[in-house]
C-alpha cells in the first residue's frame, strides 16, 4: 500500500512538473492583464471621462476646485484616458506605464500639497501598486536592466556619451535640490516659496526622495527604475505648480526637465523603446 501511495505521489508530482510551464504562462497572463484592465477602466471611466462631464456647483466640482484642478480638468482627464489606452495596448504598454506614473505622480503631489477635507492623498499609491503588479508580468523590460544589465541593447558610443552627459547633469541638479531642501530656508523669501508650494510639512522627506532618485537614475543598473521614478516625481512637482497658481514661466523649467528625462531615457535605456518600435523584448 505504501509503495502504491509513493508511486501515485511521484506520478502526481511528475504531472505537475510537466504542466508547470503552461500553468505559469497562463498565470502570468492573468496576473498581468487583470490589474492592468481594472486600473485602465478606473482611470478612463471613473477619473478621466468624469472630468469632462463634471457639473459646476456640485460637491464634486467644489472638491476639484479646492484641489486647484478645475481649470486643468480637461487636460488632466485627457492625459488619464491616453495613459490608460497606451497601457492596455501591448505595443505601447511600456510607454503607457511611464505616462501613467506621470499622471499618478501628479495626482499624489496634488493631494499632498492641498489640505482639503475628504482628500486621500495616498490613494494614487494604491493605483501605482496595482499597475506595478500588471507591469511585472506584461512589461519585463522595465526591470530587465536591474536583473541582468548584459541582456539589454547597447545604445552605442555616441548614445552613451550624450545620455551620460544628460544623466549626470539631471542627477546633479536633482541631488543639489534635494540637499538644499533638507536645510532650513536661508531667508524669508525661501520660506515663503516653500509655503506657497504647500510642502512645508513634507520638505525634508521630499529632499531625501530627490537624493535617492538622483542616485538610482545615475547608477547604470537602476537607471530605468530611476528614470520612471524621476518622471513621476517631476510630474508631481509640475502638478503642484499648476494647481497652486504658478504661471507658465515659473513652471517652464519643470517641463524642460521632463523633456530632458524623456530624451535621456530614449537614448540611455533602449530596452524601454523596443516594444514601441516592434522589436523583440527579453523577459
Amino acid at each position: 500500500m505504501a509503495e502504491r501511495l509513493r508511486a501515485a505521489g511521484v506520478a502526481a508530482i511528475s504531472l505537475l512538473l510537466l504542466s508547470s510551464g503552461q500553468m505559469t504562462t497562463r498565470s502570468q497572463k492573468i496576473l498581468g492583464w487583470t490589474p492592468t484592465v481594472l486600473l485602465a477602466l478606473f482611470m478612463i471611466l471613473a477619473s478621466g471621462l468624469a472630468k469632462f462631464f463634471m457639473q459646476d456647483g456640485t460637491p464634486t466640482a467644489d472638491f476639484v476646485k479646492a484641489l486647484g484642478v478645475w481649470d486643468h480638468r480637461y487636460l488632466i482627464g485627457a492625459l488619464e484616458i491616453i495613459a490608460a489606452v497606451l497601457l492596455l495596448v501591448p505595443r505601447t504598454a511600456t510607454l503607457g506605464f511611464v505616462t501613467m506614473v506621470a499622471v499618478l505622480g501628479g495626482a499624489t503631489a496634488t493631494g499632498l500639497t492641498h489640505d482639503v477635507q475628504g482628500n486621500w492623498p495616498w490613494f494614487p499609491f494604491v493605483l501605482i501598486f496595482v499597475m506595478m503588479i500588471g507591469a511585472y508580468f506584461r512589461t519585463p523590460e522595465l526591470i530587465a536592466r536591474a536583473r541582468d544589465p548584459k541582456s539589454v541593447p547597447n545604445p552605442g558610443k555616441a548614445g552613451k556619451v550624450v545620455s551620460w552627459v544628460l544623466a549626470v547633469l539631471l542627477s546633479l541638479a536633482t541631488l543639489a535640490s534635494g540637499i538644499l531642501q533638507l536645510m532650513p530656508p536661508a531667508n524669508a523669501e525661501g520660506a515663503a516659496f516653500i509655503e506657497r508650494l504647500g510642502i512645508t510639512h513634507i520638505a525634508v522627506p521630499l529632499g531625501i526622495t530627490k537624493i535617492c532618485l538622483a542616485i538610482l537614475f545615475l547608477i547604470p543598473r537602476t537607471s530605468a527604475i530611476g528614470l520612471v521614478l524621476m518622471v513621476g516625481y517631476f510630474s508631481g512637482a509640475l502638478a503642484t505648480n499648476m494647481t497652486r497658481g504658478f504661471t507658465l514661466p515659473e513652471y517652464l523649467p519643470l517641463i524642460i526637465v521632463l523633456v530632458l528625462l524623456a530624451i535621456t531615457g530614449w537614448i540611455r535605456n533602449p530596452e524601454l523603446r523596443q516594444r514601441l518600435l516592434g522589436r523583440p523584448v527579453s523577459a
